[in-house]
């Protein structure tokens, strides 16, 4: 079995893992929205608050990590 466009063995070829770095943003950010969100329920819980800080805590927790994806991906001067 060749590659009709290569003319390799798809066997002999070695593995491609780019998607790996995709897989660990996206656990990352669903362990920090989810732990912003339980401090934000205990901040609620403990400043008397009805479902304020348990979604102010995931907000800035995404605009913060917008900002530094931005920053990170930016062309250097």
């Amino acid at each position: 079995m060749t590659n009709k466009f290569t003319g390799k063995s798809p066997f002999n070829q070695a593995p491609n893992y780019g998607w790996s770095k995709y897989i660990g943003l996206g656990s990352q950010l669903i362990v920090g929205l989810l732990l912003s969100l339980y401090i934000g329920k205990k901040m609620d819980a403990y400043f008397n608050k009805h479902a304020f800080f348990a979604w102010m805590a995931p907000s800035l927790f995404i605009l913060i990590v917008l900002v530094s994806v931005v920053r990170d991906t930016q062309k250097k001067k």
